[in-house]
């Protein structure tokens, strides 16, 4: 049975492992308790109110913005909004044809939009980060 255990004392390293098996299970347990505690959605709503009424927000402006865009898809189906721009068109057709078919965006167009894009990329992903590091109460 000692053989193996060169200069060490059976009983020391039995004690050893029982107090890496405790601090395990200890761990174990701490990790458990998180991991209730955050799929526990009534807890988090009362922790973070504030990203509640945000989510909500959120999802009421998308909702409605989903809402008004079908409403206003359906409107220009109908036949006097398609005879009006149809119209529209012709006209502006007529007065300035060498803007009818507008070619390839200018380089600094395009590069303004990826600047745009990546600012709003940065932005976004801070203020998730900050929401997130925020001290518990």
């Amino acid at each position: 049975m000692g053989e193996g255990t060169a200069g060490v004392e059976p009983r020391k390293l039995e004690k050893e492992i029982e107090h890496l098996r405790t601090r395990l299970d200890r761990s174990l347990a701490e990790l458990d308790r998180r991991r209730h505690e955050l799929t526990d959605v009534k807890l988090q709503l009362r922790r973070h109110p504030q990203v509640a009424v945000g989510a909500g927000v959120v999802l009421l402006a998308l909702a409605g913005g989903v809402v008004f865009g079908v409403w206003r898809a359906h409107k220009r189906e109908e036949l006097p909004a398609k005879a009006r721009r149809i119209r529209i068109a012709i006209g502006r057709a007529v007065e300035k044809p060498h803007k009818v078919a507008r070619g390839e965006a200018p380089v600094w167009e395009k590069i303004l939009a990826a600047v745009g894009t990546t600012v709003a990329v940065s932005l976004t992903k801070k203020l998730i980060e900050r929401a997130w590091q925020k001290p518990h109460m």
